[in-house]
């Protein structure tokens, strides 16, 4: 008897006499190709994302901490048809970051491979190889740091979606989808309150969390203690917290990059410039232009180099312990003693041939100036709120910004009157009165403008005394006090008559 065998496609026995044979194959591995939990039932809205996701090949879901990408992801995955492989790579914890190998182990044996190639590369060469003759299925990515980590893990078909707190630009070819926060609409339909939503900043996770903290206290004051508590509230006890979610982010920045974060927390305005990050972390225009964004890419700064408020939050906590008081002071100190100098000289360039230059200039950091005028102020810096303040008023009156015109002449108003300087506060009142009287503030432009003229009616100071009765005389006028607006007139021609005599 001979026993030839001519191809091997399993064991193979050969004997010398062999009575019945009864030859079986053996059952294939079982598949975990829907392993996918299930969207919250608390998801809402997200209408355009979700069809924005229908598209093939691989997509690149990025956004904040907590903006509910995972959440989009899995409400997308349920409609679709045919298998699912799903791998969370927890990329921004040190301590529980799963490897390429170790997520290609995990498709492979929800593929049903019982014999695992050691080496990485020999993992992935399986995985392609297995899915490439599959029925189209959905691959879900989560939690990725680094381009460098998701390569290994693609197929050569199949949907691929890839969630990632940074936009991972090195995948060329990917479709990328960023997620923002909720409409307004949406996230009070999360949380059943628009101002809770608002508090929450229209962040999915805190929504989520406040909401479960309004079912086990429906009657208490959430809003207050919010407003009270803040960050640390957006915490259930046991695995969602806001704060921890913001923490694994910020842990994987590089060193340079959490100084300049935590520090711009310090930045007077929503918008954070590069000229004040810079200033603040003590370090080039350069360097701080990479770090910010380095930092959108992160999705810690928003758009337009805006911190999100929950975020603002937790790098304000993270300065406070992170930096010391006097570190603190000395980055503050930077920004205001720069900022003053650069307002003086774009102020004097206004009334010269490089007023376009200046006006681009005020027009590009006015939202950093005026915040700059009461943060220093509130915080002893006195002179340089007093040198921003005044520096503003002639660009504030050219383009007509009347809201920030009257807040920076009062506050500059603020600033004489703390460094004690009597004929300063005169001063600074008449121009504050004029800016009153434009804005139609009559009244207050009135008691401005009478406080002023007590004083400098007994200066030798024509032209500013004259300012002053010219001020007076309408703001008598429009409050009614016609005699006194006489009166004061009178004054005034007499004072213009001797300005304008000839000398000789």
């Amino acid at each position: 008897m001979t026993n030839e065998v001519g191809q091997n496609h399993g064991n193979v026995v050969q004997a010398n006499t062999v009575g019945s044979i009864h030859l079986t194959s053996p059952e294939p591995a079982p598949t975990a190709l829907d392993g996918l939990r299930h969207a919250s039932e608390s998801f809402v809205g997200r209408e355009r994302e979700l069809a924005e996701l229908d598209v093939a090949g691989l997509t690149v879901v990025s956004g904040l901490a907590g903006v509910g990408k995972t959440e989009l992801v899995l409400r997308h995955a349920e409609k679709l048809p045919g298998g699912k492989l799903f791998v969370d790579l927890q990329d921004y914890d040190d301590e529980r970051r799963v490897t390429p190998a170790q997520a290609l182990e995990e498709f492979l044996t929800a593929l049903g491979v019982r014999e695992i190639p050691r080496s990485e590369d020999a993992r992935a060469a399986l995985f392609r190889t297995l899915v490439a003759d599959r029925e189209p299925m959905l691959i879900v990515i989560d939690n990725a740091r680094s381009a460098q980590h998701v390569r290994p893990l693609l197929p050569n078909r199949h949907r691929t979606i890839v969630t990632s707190r940074h936009r991972l630009v090195g995948l060329d070819d990917a479709h990328h989808l960023e997620l923002g926060l909720l409409p307004p609409d949406e996230a009070a339909a999360l949380v059943g309150d628009l101002e809770l939503a608002e508090l929450c900043g229209r962040l999915p996770l805190a929504l989520r969390i406040m909401a479960a903290l309004r079912r086990t206290d429906p009657g208490h004051d959430w809003v207050a203690e919010l407003r009270e508590v803040q960050l640390d509230l957006l915490d259930d006890g046991d695995e969602r917290s806001v704060r921890a979610a913001f923490e694994l982010s910020y842990r994987a920045l590089t060193e340079e990059q959490r100084r300049v974060f935590r520090l711009s927390a310090l930045h007077p305005s929503h918008e954070v410039t590069v000229e004040g990050a810079a200033q603040l972390a003590g370090c080039s225009e350069v360097k701080a232009r990479k770090a910010l964004r380095e930092l959108r890419t992160a999705h810690l700064i928003e758009p337009g180099d805006r911190f999100h408020d929950l975020v603002r939050q937790f790098a304000a906590d993270c300065v406070r312990v992170d930096e010391e008081k006097e570190t603190r002071e000395q980055a503050m100190s930077r920004f205001f003693t720069y900022f003053a100098e650069r307002a003086v000289q774009m102020d004097e360039a206004l009334r010269t041939p490089k007023q376009p230059e200046a006006l681009h200039w005020f027009d590009r950091h006015r939202p950093t100036l005026v915040a700059s005028v009461l943060s220093a102020l509130l915080l002893r810096h006195i002179p340089h709120a007093g040198a921003i303040a005044q520096s503003l008023h002639d660009y504030l009156g050219l383009r007509g910004h009347l809201d920030d015109l009257l807040m920076t002449d009062q506050l500059a108003v603020d600033a004489a009157i703390n460094l004690d300087n009597p004929w300063a506060v005169a001063v600074l009142r008449v121009r504050l009165g004029h800016s009153c009287l434009r804005a139609a503030d009559d009244e207050r432009a009135l008691g401005n403008l009478y406080e002023a003229w007590k004083i400098v009616r007994h200066s030798n100071d024509p032209p500013l005394m004259h300012e002053a009765l010219e001020g007076l005389v309408l703001a008598f006028e429009r409050n009614g006090r016609h005699e006194d607006a006489r009166l004061a007139a009178v004054d005034r021609d007499a004072l213009a008559r001797m300005l304008t005599a000839d000398p000789r």
